[in-house]
C-alpha cells in the first residue's frame, strides 16, 4: 500500500514538471519565419462580352475626325472587320513594316504621318505598314512574317518591334534583334474608367470589391500584358496603402489578398458577373462594357482612358489612383509601362536599312517628342522603375 502511494506521488510530480515546462515554453517566443507576400493564382473564369456600339477616332494623320475623304468607301461594321477585303501582301515589297504593342497608337499616328514620312519621302511614296495590336511580334518572327486582320494576311519580317521590356527581353533572347533597345516613351500608370455621373460612387481602388459593383478589364488570354498590368497594379496599391497606415505587413497582405480575390477569384462569376473581360483590344472592350451597362468600373491606361472621353464625349469620367485628373500621379504600386523599340535583323537592302533605323532613331528621340507625347498623355521614359517595389 505504501509502495502505491509512493508512486501515485512521484506521478503527480511529474505531472506538475511537466506543466510548469508546458507553461515556460509557451511563454517563450518562437522564431517566426518571414512571410512572403504573393499575389493570388486567378482561377475564376472571366465573364466574356460582345457587342460594339462605340464610335473610335480613324487614321489619317491629323487624329480628328473625320480624316479620310468623304468619298472613301469604307465597309467596317460592326459584323465585318476586314471580312470584306481579300489580299495576301508580298514579303519582299515593304519599305518599312513595324509591329508593336497598340496602346501608344494616337502617338505613333501622328509621329509616323507628320515627323518620320515627311523625311522619309523613299518609304511616303513606297509601301509602309505598321501594325498596333496586343503584343504579337514575336509570334511574327517566329512564324517567317505572317499577320491577318480578317480576311488579310500581311507576309513580311518587321524591321523595328516596340513594346514593353518583356517583348525587348523575347527579342534579344530570340538572337532576332540588330542593335540594342532604346527607349519611347512612359505612360502616366493606371485609372478606373466610370460612366459619366460616377453613378457607383467609386472613389478609389478598395471600391472594386464591392458587393454589387461589376469590373471590366482586359482579357488575361488574349491580352496577357496589359491584364498583368492592371491586375499587379491592384494588388500592389492595396498592400502599400495598408502597410504605409499600419506598417503591418501580415495585415497589408491579408487585405490585399481580400480584395484581389474579391475582384479576380469572385464565386458564381459566371452569374453574378463580378468580373468581365471583352475578346481581344481592351481600350474599346472596357470602354464599350460601361457604356451597355456590363460592367460598373473599368481598368485602363490613363492615356488610353483620356482617349475614350475624348472620342466619347459626355459619357465616361476618369477616377484617378494617384493625383488628379488633370495631373496624374500614380499611387506607389500602381504600374508605370515604359515601351521601347529595337531593329530586327534581316536579308534588307541598303535603303530598307535607312529607313529602319531612320524610324528607330526618330521614335526614340523622346526629347524631341516630348511636345508630341504630352499632346497624348504620355511622357518621356522614367529613370524611376515601373513603380512597384518588390514585395517583401
Amino acid at each position: 500500500m505504501k509502495a502505491i502511494k509512493v508512486k501515485f506521488h512521484i506521478a503527480i510530480f511529474h505531472a506538475a514538471v511537466l506543466a510548469i515546462l508546458l507553461l515556460v515554453m509557451s511563454l517563450v517566443p518562437l522564431p517566426v519565419q518571414a512571410q512572403s507576400v504573393t499575389i493570388p493564382e486567378i482561377t475564376t473564369e472571366p465573364v466574356v462580352l460582345g457587342q460594339k456600339t462605340l464610335k473610335w477616332l480613324r487614321e489619317g494623320g491629323n487624329d480628328t475626325i473625320p480624316q479620310r475623304p468623304f468619298d472613301y468607301p469604307d465597309l467596317t461594321g460592326q459584323a465585318n472587320v476586314l471580312d470584306d477585303w481579300h489580299m495576301q501582301t508580298s514579303s519582299d515589297d515593304w519599305d518599312l513594316l513595324v509591329s508593336t504593342a497598340g496602346n501608344f497608337y494616337r502617338f505613333l499616328n501622328v509621329f509616323f504621318r507628320q515627323v518620320y514620312l515627311p523625311d522619309n519621302p523613299v518609304v511616303s511614296a513606297g509601301q509602309w505598314g505598321y501594325s498596333t495590336s496586343p503584343p504579337v511580334s514575336i509570334q511574327q518572327l517566329d512564324n517567317g512574317g505572317r499577320l491577318t486582320f480578317g480576311n488579310m494576311e500581311i507576309r513580311g519580317i518587321p524591321m523595328v518591334v516596340m513594346g514593353p521590356n518583356s517583348i525587348m527581353n523575347a527579342v534579344v533572347n530570340g538572337g532576332y534583334n540588330d542593335g540594342e533597345r532604346g527607349k519611347i516613351l512612359s505612360n502616366f500608370g493606371n485609372v478606373l474608367l466610370v460612366k459619366a455621373g460616377n453613378p457607383k460612387n467609386i472613389r478609389d481602388i478598395w471600391d472594386l470589391g464591392r458587393k454589387g459593383v461589376s469590373v471590366v478589364t482586359s482579357n488575361p488570354e488574349t491580352e496577357p500584358g496589359s491584364f498583368g498590368n492592371y491586375s499587379s497594379s491592384v494588388f500592389h496599391i492595396a498592400f502599400r496603402e495598408v502597410e504605409a497606415a499600419t506598417g503591418d505587413i501580415k495585415l497589408a497582405n491579408r487585405r490585399a489578398n481580400r480584395l484581389f480575390n474579391s475582384v479576380f477569384n469572385p464565386k458564381n462569376n459566371q452569374r453574378r458577373r463580378k468580373w468581365v473581360v471583352g475578346d481581344r483590344i481592351h481600350h474599346r472592350d472596357v470602354p464599350q462594357a460601361l457604356a451597355n451597362g456590363e460592367a460598373d468600373v473599368g481598368l485602363m491606361f490613363y492615356h488610353l482612358a483620356r482617349t475614350a472621353i475624348e472620342a466619347n464625349p459626355g459619357l465616361f469620367e476618369i477616377v484617378p489612383l494617384g493625383g488628379t485628373v488633370e495631373h496624374p500621379e500614380p499611387l506607389l504600386g500602381n504600374r508605370v509601362a515604359t515601351m521601347q523599340a529595337i531593329r530586327i535583323a534581316g536579308n534588307w537592302t541598303p535603303q530598307q536599312i535607312i529607313n529602319r533605323d531612320n524610324f528607330f532613331f526618330g521614335i526614340t528621340d523622346s526629347a524631341a517628342n516630348g511636345d508630341l507625347l504630352e499632346r497624348f498623355w504620355l511622357r518621356e521614359p522614367v529613370t524611376t522603375g515601373n513603380n512597384q517595389p518588390p514585395l517583401p
